[in-house]
């Protein structure tokens, strides 16, 4: 299926027409179990938490995360903290929250297998890409671009970031009113590969034209992803769909 996209992007750009491959970030293009890991660990080694939490720093500073871990609770679970201790609980989603939507964190990020070298083939293909994230340009935006520019991923005139302008704004909103608004730009062909099935969904209501590709990771439960598209679970040209 990638190898087709990239053919159906070549057939385009011979034929002088314009297509757009667009991606999400968090959790299609990038794991963000290894953020969260980190996130998680230095919690357990802060002098502060070892005083006020002991016995359930103990059991954190051996936590592993999982590539289908959304948010902390599954990770804290399999570690034996299972929400009884209130205290802990309200302390450690503070920082979670705090550090996972900053920049700080964002190198600890590691790109699926082919993401590097499938964006980039796009690009050459002759496609535009724009990168649309949940993330906001306040808290994320500066660390965003570097994370990005370090792993090569194309960031040029053809390649663009576009990360919301405030964090108050709902994501299914912000995302499918940019893809209106790219629809109308003169687009022979729209591509968007997302993990978000409640994204997914919002946005087949209204661009029923851009061909969706579920990436298959991790997401927040809000909807059910849709049977009837395809499915990734990384960006290798070999493999098979789902």
């Amino acid at each position: 299926m990638l190898s087709d996209i990239l053919v159906k992007i070549q057939s385009l750009s011979s034929l002088q027409k314009r297509s757009l491959v667009v991606f999400d970030l968090d959790s299609t293009l990038f794991d963000v179990s290894p953020r969260l890991e980190r996130i998680l660990l230095d919690f357990a080694a802060m002098p502060l938490n070892h005083r006020r939490f002991p016995e359930q720093v103990a059991l954190l500073k051996n936590i592993k995360t999982l590539r289908s871990d959304w948010g902390i609770t599954g990770a804290l679970t399999r570690a034996g903290l299972d929400g009884h201790h209130m205290d802990f609980q309200e302390a450690i989603k503070a920082y979670w929250l705090k550090n996972f939507f900053s920049n700080h964190y964002l190198q600890f990020d590691a790109p699926y297998e082919g993401a590097i070298e499938f964006v980039q083939a796009v690009q050459k293909a002759g496609a535009e890409i724009a990168y649309l994230t949940g993330r906001d340009v306040e808290r994320m935006g500066i660390g965003t671009e570097e994370v990005m520019r370090q792993w090569e991923f194309p960031v040029d005139e053809t390649s663009h970031l576009v990360l919301k302008p405030h964090r108050s704004m709902d994501d299914a909103e912000f995302k499918t009113n940019w893809f209106v608004e790219a629809a109308k730009k003169g687009f022979e062909k729209i591509y968007f590969f997302e993990n978000e099935p409640v994204n997914v969904v919002h946005l087949r209501e209204r661009c029923p034209q851009v061909e969706i590709i579920f990436f298959e990771s991790t997401h927040a439960g809000k909807a059910i992803p849709p049977e009837d598209i395809p499915r990734i679970m990384n960006f290798l040209l070999n493999q098979k769909e789902s």
